[in-house]
């Protein structure tokens, strides 16, 4: 199954201003407007090459190489009315976000491995649609990928991920419900995280749903009472 991504322009978040075979970092196009972490995102670097992946991390700091941003709040001036005082904030500053390749999409199929080149710099970053996230996480293969970032906060990530997995789910009429979708990726973290019980408690915690989620519920694999 390939995917596509109608109206690219629309969903563009950032801009790709590093990249390796394995990561790529954006920069956004508004401060402060990351994607959220967990999200799936996406590169098309040629018409037959869109490359995926998870943000895994964001932070803002100064355009310029060294320069570090100073203190702008005084005399009851806070938050946002910094920047309404000094709209030059918007020009200097800058947030980024950085992106773990999870796979790629040939026209061929989706392939949960790393893609045969990176993505390319100064390409536009995309949201993954509702339909591309459902259909990239039609399998989980790249769990282990995610699980394997040890420089990472992965339980983090990937229980985030996990959460706006399914949300894509809820969002449109889905041959799998959210609440579905959260017992099959809990069974699949918890297959990979059988000899580490510490670290699938966190995930498992962090996924269970929540009050809005489908009745009846039924405990995720490995929950306790």
């Amino acid at each position: 199954m390939s995917l596509q991504s109608p109206n690219d322009q629309a969903s563009r978040v950032g801009e790709v201003i590093g990249t390796a075979i394995s990561t790529f970092q954006g920069q956004c196009l508004r401060l402060h407007e990351s994607p959220p972490l967990g999200a799936l995102v996406r590169v098309r670097a040629e018409t037959d090459l869109t490359i995926y992946g998870i943000v895994v991390g964001a932070f803002t700091d100064g355009l310029d190489v060294g320069a570090r941003p100073i203190p702008r709040a005084a005399d009851g001036m806070e938050d946002a009315e910094v920047y309404h005082n000094h709209p030059d904030l918007a020009l200097v500053l800058r947030t980024c976000f950085d992106c773990l390749v999870v796979g790629f999409d040939d026209n061929a199929g989706i392939h949960q491995h790393l893609p045969p080149t990176p993505p390319p710099i100064h390409y536009s970053i995309g949201m993954g649609s509702s339909d591309e996230v459902r259909g990239f996480t039609r399998t989980l293969d790249y769990f282990r990928m995610l699980l394997g970032e040890r420089s990472l906060p992965t339980e983090e990530v990937l229980a985030a991920h996990i959460r706006c997995a399914a949300t894509a789910r809820e969002r449109t009429v889905a041959d799998e419900t959210a609440y579905a979708f959260r017992v099959r990726a809990g069974r699949e973290v918890a297959a990979l995280l059988r000899d580490d019980h510490q670290r699938l408690i966190t995930v498992l915690q962090r996924i269970r749903p929540t009050a809005v989620d489908e009745r009846p519920r039924a405990r995720l694999v490995g929950e306790t009472r």
